[in-house]
Formats: C-alpha cells, sequence, structure tokens
C-alpha cells in the first residue's frame, strides 16, 4: 500500500469531484487504506473600521445546511469503501485542511486544482496553491 491515509479536500467543483474520484481509485486498487473526505465551510464576514460583520443567524443556518448536504453527497460516493467517512470543518479552508492532515497522520492531500473561490481565490491565492506551499506531505492535485 502507497498511502496508508488520504485526505480529499471536498468543495463540490468539478475539481472537487475529479479529486474525489481519484482518491476513491486509489482505495479500490489497494494504493490507499483510509480515506478522509473534508469539507471546510467559512463564515462570510466584512471588515469595517475596527469591526467584523458576520452574517446574520439566517444566512449562517443556510450555508451550514448545504455544506452538510454537500458533504452528504460526497458521502454517498464513499460508502461503500470499508475505512472512507465524511468531516465538515469549519474555518480558513487551506489552514483547516493543514491541520486536518497533521492531526490525522495522513500521507497524502488530494485537491482539485481550483474550486469555488471565485474572487477570494483572486484576493489571497487559491486553496490548493496554499496547502501545496505549506503541506509537509504529498499533495496530487486534479484537473
Amino acid at each position: 500500500m502507497l498511502f496508508a491515509h488520504v485526505v480529499v479536500a471536498f468543495d463540490g467543483s468539478v475539481q472537487a469531484w475529479k479529486a474525489l474520484e481519484y482518491a476513491v481509485k486509489l482505495v479500490e486498487t489497494e494504493q490507499a487504506g483510509k480515506l478522509s473526505v473534508i469539507h471546510v465551510y467559512s463564515l462570510p464576514y466584512v471588515a469595517v473600521a475596527d469591526a467584523m460583520v458576520t452574517a446574520s443567524a439566517p444566512v449562517q443556518k443556510e450555508l451550514y445546511d448545504k455544506s452538510e448536504a454537500l458533504l452528504a453527497e460526497a458521502g454517498r460516493k464513499v460508502a461503500h469503501l470499508p475505512f472512507a467517512h465524511v468531516e465538515l470543518l469549519e474555518g480558513s479552508p487551506a489552514q483547516s485542511i493543514l491541520n486536518y492532515a497533521e492531526q490525522n497522520d495522513c500521507s497524502l492531500i488530494v485537491i482539485g486544482s481550483r474550486g469555488l473561490g471565485g474572487i477570494r481565490e483572486f484576493m489571497m491565492g487559491s486553496v490548493s496553491h496554499n496547502v501545496i506551499q505549506h503541506s509537509t506531505i504529498p499533495v496530487l492535485i486534479t484537473k
């Protein structure tokens, strides 16, 4: 077995589905053992002077519910695998992915080349780029 524990960062984008499919194949062909699929959601906020304004409670609930539904969809894709699970995380996507990989002794991170970031990606750099720059383990980027 090449990789003991693979983690897939999943945001529902076309590239994330490709990353998930690739990771599933790694497990199915016994090149990987355990598979974790994680989705990181972050609550939107706006900085106004010295304060930060976050989304209203109903908007936060809607974002959380959408994240849960998205992760459940990914869970159905890996349900047939004996050592696979999904997990919902909150925070900065790149940092959350890196922290998860470190805390769970992952041996490979699989991530799509571009996600659903849009303007945020333009301003802060892509999540995949940040993960590659700071990861201590191999990162496989799918296109």
